[in-house]
């Protein structure tokens, strides 16, 4: 387990023991761009305003050693919708957040004392002189973000349709029914989606309880896409926490020196549900290989409390039937297309009104 900090209402999870002034990256999520947002526009929030202030404090470039602000994964998070990309959504947010980003405590100081937003500082966007960001000004010309989640939302959006027949009585069942399906037809597996899965199919109550909350699985207004498409971006910061731990996430201003690169001290900025996912976790091993490492992940232990010993077993089974499955995942070099056509064949089973892939 990483080791947790708070800031006002963000949770900060550190991939190691650190100090957050020797931090390299702070990864944001989508949580806090969004608050940024509104107080760049709408000015002070009550509930927001000192964590807020005293965060951008703790990332602002006063430092000898700046550290890199990373959000892009949370643009893609909020701007890259199921449907597509929203550029209108991402131009608030990004001109928003390039730009406090940027500030010395001074300014920081200065914008929090004034009476007025930020934008009313901002000469260019009255103006209206601020153009759309498209994917390439983001960081994403190699291609669309959402193909990050994949692995999870596939698994997600299955374990959902599985647990809405689920009980006590047939958890161990379920399981290796969706563990099966993972890696027969999705062809790839996210580990922090198998552990999510465990704790909801296999875990005690208190495990199960938490996994419900992740997944919003009472929540009767959202559809099962939008619960898994949430679910999976939940996941996916955790991942890119272990990422740039590993080297496979290498922050901008060391690419230069990627050949000595050893991983960086990275901080997520998040919020609960992370916070439980971390805590169920132990980062153990993990593949890092050079040509697939869009879709590599770390093999994690889980610390979730199994329901009794069946369960426990079942766990390590599929657990070790995972591992086996992963070289053979890696040598497919139709990986994004299977995942795809798995995907929506899933959707279309469930009637869900949005394909969030293309299908060749």
């Amino acid at each position: 387990m990483n080791k947790l900090r708070d800031i006002g209402k963000y949770r900060l999870i550190t991939n190691g023991d650190f100090d957050l002034c020797e931090a390299d990256v702070f990864l944001l999520d989508s949580l806090v761009l969004i608050d940024i947002r509104n107080f760049y526009f709408d000015g002070l929030n009550p509930n927001s305003a000192s964590g807020l202030h005293q965060l951008l404090v703790t990332m602002s470039p006063n430092k000898q050693v700046r550290p890199d602000v990373v959000f892009g994964f949370a643009l893609a998070e909020t701007c890259f919708r199921q449907e597509g990309f929203d550029r209108l959504r991402c131009r608030r947010i990004y001109r928003a957040v390039q730009t406090v980003v940027n500030w010395n405590q001074e300014k920081i100081d200065k914008a929090f004392d004034s009476r007025h937003p930020p934008v009313k500082r901002d000469k260019q966007w009255e103006k209206g002189k601020v153009s759309i960001p498209s994917p390439s000004m983001l960081g994403m010309d190699d291609g669309d973000p959402r193909s990050f989640i994949m692995p999870a939302y596939g698994a997600f959006l299955h374990l959902l349709k599985l647990v809405q027949g689920a009980n006590r009585h047939n958890g161990v069942e379920k399981f290796q029914e969706h563990c099966e399906w993972v890696r027969e037809e999705l062809g790839c597996v996210s580990a922090y989606a198998r552990v999510i899965a465990a704790a909801l199919l296999l875990g005690d109550e208190a495990s199960k309880g938490k996994a419900r909350s992740l997944l919003k699985v009472d929540h009767k207004r959202k559809s099962l896409g939008q619960k898994a498409w949430n679910a999976a971006w939940d996941a996916w910061f955790i991942q890119a926490l272990d990422g740039y731990r590993l080297g496979m996430l290498v922050p901008p201003a060391r690419l230069e020196h990627q050949s000595n690169y050893v991983g960086a001290n990275a901080v997520l900025v998040t919020a609960k549900d992370q916070v439980w996912l971390d805590s169920i976790t132990d980062f153990s091993v993990a593949f890092s290989p050079s040509a697939q490492k869009e879709i590599s992940y770390p093999l994690i232990c889980s610390t979730v409390t199994m329901r009794n010993q069946e369960a426990e077993k079942c766990l390590e089974e599929e657990l070790r039937r995972d591992k086996l499955s992963f070289p053979e995942h890696i040598r497919n070099g139709d990986l994004i297309g299977k995942m795809s056509r798995a995907i929506n064949n899933l959707e279309n089973e469930l009637n869900l009104p949005v394909r969030s892939f293309d299908v060749d």
